[in-house]
């Protein structure tokens, strides 16, 4: 994998992981588990 195409990688999970963690903060049940889906099929590319 190219070092830029990583790095992208990395801030998409990064941006995912704050979103994840706002979602939870708010109670916003569904949201979180759309954010959890995303983080899950981005893992899956790495």
């Amino acid at each position: 994998m190219a070092m830029p195409q990583r790095d992208n990688y990395i801030e998409q999970i990064r941006r995912l992981e704050g979103l994840i963690a706002y979602a939870e903060e708010q109670q916003d049940w569904e949201e979180l588990e759309r954010l959890k889906e995303q983080l899950r099929k981005l893992m899956e590319k790495m």
